[in-house]
């Protein structure tokens, strides 16, 4: 490894940085090309971000593989730099070589990422031990960089919040400006100013302190990002994930908000640091480790936030800025449409996919491309356009090879909603492909959390698990329907001609797609729930049946499970919630947290209504504050809204065992918590 001094670093950071620019600008084949051309430690670097991002995005076994390749090649050139530099004079006004230190802490936190991609034991152990690596590089950087803390520095307090100040802002403190590139200007000089550290002399950053010239910048805004970037991704990791016992032994500590704020300093700036930390802040990948839409994820997920109005217009404003810089960049396609549909603009948010997809529009990235189509199916879902949503899962099993029975299964979902004898026979043709989708199996023997759901939800059940043959499954629930339907006089000739509850619409539950309607789609899904025999108490309905005939239910209730029966209250107690029929809302969703365990399959259920009770407890009292903000009862109401939103937090967590899908649950429960410990702090 050279000298890394400034000849040597202006001309390869000048060249790496327009093969950064072409990764934002979805130009994947010219990113590769430029930093495939050099093996300096930037461009090994450069290489192993584009292939996280593809790994990340994609979630395809092979582009995991590169990734790690690319990323321990990236890993060795970082820490032989790190290395040379110790004999020369620094470059900046921080410690010798502390830019290399960044970077290889960059590389390893990555590394560990791309490893928990694989979803296994042992890639979660490798995750780990990365992490470890990473924790105790960036925490000592860390407190050498910001000795004082974050308080200081640009970005929007989530640390603390005063009574007085509820409006939050990104752009308090203004970055240093420049019209350079976002690595061309880590080959600038340093100028040292009156009150600035002595260069080189190796002492912690003073109070106030603001990064001159582009290498500073580097290590300023890149230790902001790392140290941000793992504690975030810690603290969501669950519980089991995060395998207790040894992270105990690692001895791990990490702070959500903490970690938030040190990532919104980090989008002040410029450098290739800054970009991703405003891709961490406002935008996000499908799985828990990307971890590219945190704030999106919240959004989403949570159900209720503190200050909705103002993250909303920071988020926005943080988009302009992208969009502005990289015009033809997936990623921002992508969530300025998740933003609509945080806004309940769900149609808008369609008609931006659309055009992202379409034809003027040529597919350079195919990964962040495949993002598009995922939101888009999600979003035709959330309003009802079944045909196109079916069209759009199918879409996928050409885009990537993530879980082709997730997408098999909500496809015959849209299919069954059609309601049309066609769609209920193509709705069979896709659930028979299920049983072949789900006995593949993935690297490291694990099953995706959703595809186990799936294999439960149908009745498919694992009968030759110890033999050599391959897995056979036997589909026993909605068989077991179809065949009391027909003992009662139905003359079903597949058992999709039976199933009521769509399950299209019930794994939606799971990634809140009726949180955020429209009412006319809410109204739309409680007339269809309603008719449904036997009637829910309390609603009364004279519509008939608008199911075809030949999947009549003769004599029997078109609900005859118990599952059945609670799912039904689950989902009109939320869509009550989001037409504002809070007292229907309550009981409905009471009515489901009530469900006995012992008498459902689907035990995840009832975990899942006491959270939707805690969202609509905070939901209450928010209509009341618009409605009356000069109330002088407000903050008792706010009060008991918080500890009754707590009490059915404390009881879904404690419900969640080894439920369905318990890890996305968990997150949302933590994400909750966040901000009722932020609304708490707002009253005083």
């Amino acid at each position: 490894m050279s000298k890394p001094n400034h000849a040597t670093a202006k001309e390869d950071l000048q060249d790496a940085n327009k093969g950064f620019d072409a990764v934002f600008g979805d130009d994947i084949v010219k990113a590769r090309e430029i930093l495939s051309a050099k093996s300096s430690a930037f461009h090994q670097l450069g290489l192993g971000v584009v292939t996280f991002l593809q790994a990340a995005l994609g979630l395809e076994d092979a582009l995991m593989v590169d990734a790690s390749k690319a990323l321990t090649d990236a890993e060795a050139t970082t820490s032989q730099a790190l290395k040379a530099s110790k004999s020369h004079k620094s470059l900046t006004r921080f410690p010798t070589g502390m830019e290399w230190e960044v970077l290889h802490a960059d590389t390893v936190i990555l590394l560990g990422l791309t490893q928990a991609l694989s979803e296994s034991y042992m890639g979660y152990l490798k995750c780990l031990y990365s992490l470890n690596s990473a924790h105790g590089a960036f925490t000592k950087l860390y407190k050498r960089v910001f000795p004082n803390g974050l308080e200081n520095y640009s970005g929007p307090s989530v640390l603390s919040v005063k009574p007085s100040s509820s409006s939050l802002t990104v752009n308090s403190i203004a970055p240093p400006q420049s019209s350079r590139g976002l690595l061309s200007r880590l080959t600038s000089s340093a100028p040292a100013s009156a009150s600035s550290t002595p260069a080189g002399s190796g002492t912690v950053t003073p109070a106030g302190f603001e990064p001159e010239g582009a290498l500073e910048e580097l290590i300023f805004f890149g230790v902001a990002f790392g140290f941000g970037l793992f504690n975030l991704v810690f603290s969501l990791l669950p519980a089991k994930v995060k395998f207790v016992r040894l992270v105990g032994f690692f001895g791990y500590q990490s702070d959500r908000r903490l970690g938030l704020q040190a990532l919104y300093v980090a989008a002040t700036g410029k450098d290739i640091h800054s970009n991703f930390a405003a891709s961490v802040v406002p935008c996000y990948g499908a799985n828990l480790l990307t971890i590219l839409t945190y704030e999106g994820l919240k959004l989403l997920l949570a159900g209720y936030q503190v200050n909705e109005k103002e993250l909303i217009e920071r988020l926005s404003r943080m988009l302009d800025s992208l969009e502005e810089r990289f015009p033809h960049g997936s990623l921002w396609l992508l969530n300025r449409a998740k933003l609509l549909r945080y806004q309940t603009k769900p149609e808008e948010a369609i008609e931006v996919l659309l055009k992202g997809l379409g034809p003027s529009r040529p597919v350079k990235f195919k990964q962040a491309d495949a993002l598009l189509n995922f939101e888009l199916a999600w979003d035709l879902l959330s309003v009802r356009r079944y045909q196109e949503s079916c069209e759009a899962w199918l879409r996928m099993l050409d885009l990537n090879t993530w879980s082709h029975a997730t997408y098999t299964y909500m496809a015959a979902g849209c299919c069954l909603a059609l309601k049309t004898e066609e769609g209920l026979s193509r709705a069979q043709e896709l659930f028979d492909k299920l049983p072949t989708l789900l006995s593949k199996k993935r690297p490291g023997g694990q099953d995706l959390p959703t595809e186990v759901y799936i294999q439960k939800k149908s009745g498919l059940v694992d009968i030759a698990e110890d033999s050599n043959l391959d897995r056979a499954f036997l589909v026993t629930f909605w068989k077991a329907k179809m065949a009391r339907w027909n003992s009662s006089g139905s003359r079903l000739t597949h058992y999709a001609q039976c199933v009521r509850i769509n399950p299209a619409e019930e794994l939606g539950v799971f990634w809140n797609t009726h949180g955020r309607i429209p009412r006319p789609i809410a109204s739309a899904h409680v007339a269809e729930f309603t008719k449904l025999t036997p009637m829910p108490a309390g609603c009364d309905t004279d519509e008939p049946t608008d199911w075809p005939a030949s999947s009549l239910a003769g004599v029997r209730n078109d609900l005859d499970t118990e599952d059945e029966l609670q799912f039904r209250n689950l989902l009109l107690g939320i869509t009550n919630r989001a037409l504002g029929e809070f007292n229907d809302a309550r009981r409905l969703l009471l009515l489901a947290a009530s469900g006995k365990e012992t008498e459902l399959t689907g035990t995840w259920m009832i975990p899942m209504a006491h959270f939707e009770v805690a969202v609509l407890a905070m939901l209450e009292v928010r209509v009341l504050e618009r409605e009356s903000p000069s109330d002088t009862s407000l903050k008792s109401k706010w009060t008991t809204a918080i500890d009754d939103a707590a009490k059915h937090l404390d009881e879904a967590a404690a419900r969640l065992g080894e439920t369905d899908l318990s890890s996305r649950l968990e997150s949302r429960i933590a994400m909750l918590r966040d901000e009722l410990h932020l609304k708490k702090a707002t009253l005083g």
